[in-house]
């Protein structure tokens, strides 16, 4: 598995970012409404990875969680937001994401460090974590849901 190699120092909740880090359902390519949303309301500047866990819903979506073990991996895209607050409170709407409330949320928002594949650049980005617990859901050992192995 390809590591991201990025120094993890915590995740900050307080950073605002115009950009995005997407994992599952948001990809380019990928058929849903809030994808198309995405390709409108944002420039994608291409993959990307950072560290984390990548569970698999049912066959629904991914779940990303937290992790600072340099050998988990996740895969993705990174997106600059043409209007990040407006694009973000859309995406809350769409991830189940109350930043008022994210003990009752479904995922919860915050800024990450984001490795560019192609330039090798740390971006801080947006990403969402599952907020739930994962037993029950299958790992994702790539890290990769576009082309995912168990």
């Amino acid at each position: 598995m390809l590591g991201c190699n990025i120094e993890i120092k915590s995740m900050n909740h307080t950073i605002q970012s115009p950009y995005l880090f997407v994992y599952g359902t948001l990809m380019s390519g990928m058929h849903n409404p809030y994808a198309q949303t995405m390709s409108q309301s944002a420039t994608c500047k291409g993959k990307a990875c950072t560290h984390g866990l990548l569970y698999d819903y049912h066959g629904e979506y991914p779940c990303a969680v937290a992790s600072i073990q340099k050998k988990d991996t996740i895969l993705g895209e990174l997106y600059e937001l043409h209007h990040p607050a407006r694009v973000l409170t859309e995406l809350d709407t769409y991830e189940d994401c109350d930043p008022t409330e994210p003990g009752k949320s479904l995922f919860v928002r915050c800024v990450i460090p984001a490795k560019e594949n192609e330039t090798g650049q740390i971006i801080h980005a947006w990403m969402y974590f599952w907020n739930q617990p994962v037993h029950q859901m299958h790992l994702i050992t790539n890290g990769d849901y576009r082309n995912q192995s168990r």
